[in-house]
């Protein structure tokens, strides 16, 4: 098999040569750079032209090393190859860049308060969606997916955000919860809202690159560590309506696309549902959040759901040994890989705080 062979053959049940492995193959299992500056120096590889030094994305050469199957294509390219290609671009980021700290979105988020936070209905019923425009780079996305797909690879691109977690980026965490709760009609508007500019960003960044992949990436955290931000009730009720047709429209304008759903923490409450929403894959598979155990999701997603991530962030590959990974990574290709259905990846973004012996452990 190919390694899209592999991965197709694993999202639609069927049993593949091996269990599909990841590293950099979609947004969410990536490494931050320290990771990456130290897999380098364990398999004595330079940093790639066409990568940045401060980025999370892996260069081809650790993955062809690891025999990961999926390609991502990032919004945007290097700044090295972004220089040359687009210049006027290159020329924004960096006066954006100059003087200003490098944040992860997530950081950003947190460092201040929530831009939404004391909007009342009325302010949120006169707001306009924000336009979405076309990518500037779509030459460069397309020449790298097609050249992933002609080198036998399947081919995964990241769209947007969904609706829950996007309140929780501009309400905050808890007065949005409160919102779903007290203010549904707020609530309500503000998805409507955010429905308008992810079904322009279905049109003007889906479309265009729809024919050159496999797999389009979508965000939405529902789960906690303990539980689900809100009960599965409330979830049917205010969530899952918009997740529905947002995923409907998202098979209409990508047919042979495969839907991926990102959701951290406890999902398992709401798997069905999920699946009934149009998920074909879950990730990351957050395996010590409760009841995200392999034997569990297995049971409940069989033939129904391919599962993406599932290798601990929070104490296996920060500090298990070797044998201790791979033994892991055994369990969840024998229980998760089972007759397919499975992509086995870390649980997220590799944090810098996991020693790149351990990853290379995982993968070599």
């Amino acid at each position: 098999m190919t390694s899209r062979e592999r991965v197709i053959a694993a999202i639609t049940h069927q049993k593949p040569d091996r269990t599909p492995m990841d590293f950099g193959g979609t947004q969410f299992s990536c490494a931050e750079p320290q990771v990456l500056a130290g897999i380098r120096n364990l398999l004595g590889l330079k940093l790639a032209p066409d990568r940045d030094a401060d980025g999370v994305w892996p260069d081809e050469a650790i993955m062809q090393a690891f025999n990961v199957d999926l390609r991502w294509i990032p919004y945007a390219p290097a700044l090295s190859v972004m220089r040359d290609l687009y210049p006027a671009q290159y020329e924004l980021e960096m006066k954006t860049r100059a003087g200003k700290p490098k944040m992860s979105h997530e950081d950003e988020v947190m460092a201040k308060e929530p831009p939404l936070l004391h909007a009342t209905l009325d302010d949120i019923k006169r707001m306009k969606p924000q336009e979405v425009l076309p990518s500037p780079f779509i030459d460069w996305r397309r020449q790298v997916a097609r050249e992933a797909r002609r080198a036998g690879y399947a081919v995964s691109m990241s769209v947007c955000a969904g609706f829950f977690e996007r309140g929780c980026w501009t309400r905050g965490y808890e007065q949005i919860s409160v919102d779903l709760l007290v203010e549904p009609e707020l609530a309500r508007a503000l998805f409507d809202l955010w429905m308008q500019e992810n079904l322009q960003n279905l049109e003007n960044v889906v479309t265009p690159m729809a024919d050159d992949v496999d797999i389009l990436c979508f965000g939405d955290d529902l789960g906690m560590q303990t539980g689900t931000f809100m009960s599965p009730d409330t979830f049917r009720e205010m969530v899952k309506p918009y997740m529905v047709e947002f995923y409907r429209r998202v098979r209409e304008v990508a047919p042979k696309c495969f839907i991926f759903h990102h959701s951290c923490g406890s999902v398992y409450p709401l798997l069905d549902d999920l699946i009934e929403a149009g998920v074909q894959i879950l990730n990351p598979i957050q395996p010590n959040a409760k009841d995200m155990t392999p034997e569990k999701l297995k049971t409940k997603g069989r033939g129904r759901l391919c599962f993406h991530g599932g290798m601990d962030l929070q104490e296996l590959l920060p500090r298990g040994t070797p044998e201790q990974i791979r033994a892991e990574k055994q369990r969840r290709l024998s229980v998760l890989g089972d007759g397919g259905g499975y992509i086995c990846a870390p649980a997220h973004i590799v944090p810098a705080d996991v020693p790149a012996e351990n990853i290379v452990s995982l993968f070599c």
